[in-house]
Order: structure tokens, then C-alpha cells, then sequence
């Protein structure tokens, strides 16, 4: 897909969560979601890989299934300026790391050149860019828990797209990591279904 025709998709695509509430089944809650975006703004030299520097020539940053009202969202691809902070966050889980730890494959020989695109807010986890070796320009997801290193698309136009059509398991990763807390925080929902402007129904439960 073209950047405009994506930059026009990502902007048309909005629907609503479907929750059941947390320890309290029985109540029940949408939740509309859209995907928030800002305008590039000046980006410097950014590496030919991955469609990367196409992109943030389109996007200043995407915010996924965000909800307006708790300020949940899915993931976050983040202007460039804020990497050098997402960085410093991603090394402080890599950094501990002892030669015990470790070998040839754990954790992945690119994990200290990549660049940290985003993440998946209050969550500890990243959204990452190998920039060497044969995944270079490849989008990958850091999950602090178990230390996994997930990939996720072959380019970052791709990983858009998958992320504007997730499948059961995906839903039920978003829904993981979001509460939709508003005030009381032990009022807290689970996401059952997704319910898209395209006719697309989505659950946890498949």
C-alpha cells in the first residue's frame, strides 16, 4: 500500500471494543476507538530501511485504538524525537542482562543497534527496528515478560496494516495491556470483541 493510501485508511478506520468488566461480568461497556495521528514534522537522516523514512515523511506518530476518554491505546509508534527516551527505557531491561543470561541467540545480536520506533503504553514493552544483519529494516516487539522478541512485520508499512486488522490472538494481546480506567481504578474492563467501520468482528474468545 502507498503512504497516502495508508495515511487515508489509518485516518478512516475507527470502531468500538466490546468489555465485559473485570471481576463483574455482568456489566458490560463499548468503548469507541479510532487511531490518533500527528503530522511529520523534520525527521534529519533516518536510515533507507524498512520503509522507515517514507513513513515519517507521512506520519509525525500513530497512536492505535486509542480511547479518548481513558487515553488507552494499543501501541505507539513514537516521533522520532522521543526515541532517545524509549531507548534508554529498552536498555534499562537489557542492560542487566549477565553473561549467564545470554548466548549466541539470546538476545538477538542486532538488540543493541536497533532503533526503539515505539511502544505499547504503560507497559514495559517496545516496538523495535533492527538496523544490520538480514532483519535490518524489519519491526519487531520487545515483551519484557519471559524477555520475548517477537516479530512482527517485514517492514513498517506492513506492520500498520496488520495492526488495522488484528485476528483473535492479537486482540487478546491489545487487550492485555489495556483498562479503560476512568476514576476509580478498581473499575477495570476486558476487551471480548472488536467491532470495526469495515464490517470486521474480531473476539478474545476465538
Amino acid at each position: 500500500m502507498r503512504l497516502d493510501e495508508l495515511e487515508r485508511a489509518v485516518l478512516a478506520h475507527r470502531g468500538e471494543f466490546h468489555c465485559a468488566q473485570i471481576r463483574d461480568e455482568k456489566n458490560s461497556r463499548l468503548v469507541p476507538f479510532l487511531h490518533l495521528t500527528t503530522p511529520a514534522v523534520e525527521t534529519g537522516d533516518l536510515p533507507d530501511i524498512g520503509k522507515l523514512r517514507e513513513f515519517y515523511v507521512t506520519f509525525g506518530s500513530i497512536r492505535f485504538y486509542c480511547d479518548q476518554q481513558s487515553g488507552d491505546s494499543a501501541r505507539y509508534l513514537a516521533p522520532v524525537s522521543e526515541w532517545p527516551e524509549l531507548q534508554d527505557s529498552f536498555m534499562d531491561w537489557i542492560d542487566p542482562l549477565d553473561d549467564d543470561e545470554t548466548d549466541d541467540e539470546f538476545p538477538p545480536p542486532w538488540v543493541r543497534t536497533c532503533l526503539v520506533i515505539g511502544e505499547t503504553p504503560r507497559s514495559g514493552n517496545y516496538i523495535l527496528m533492527p538496523t544490520e544483519g538480514q532483519e535490518a529494516g524489519q519491526v519487531w516487539e520487545f515483551d519484557h515478560d519471559g524477555y520475548e522478541f517477537n516479530f512482527a512485520a517485514k517492514d513498517l508499512v506492513e506492520y500498520v496494516e496488520r495492526m488495522m486488522a488484528p485476528d483473535g490472538a492479537r486482540l487478546t494481546d491489545f487487550a492485555s495491556s489495556m483498562r479503560f480506567i476512568e476514576g476509580d481504578r478498581s473499575v477495570q474492563w476486558w476487551i471480548e470483541e472488536l467491532r470495526d467501520n469495515q464490517g470486521r468482528v474480531v473476539s478474545t474468545h476465538s
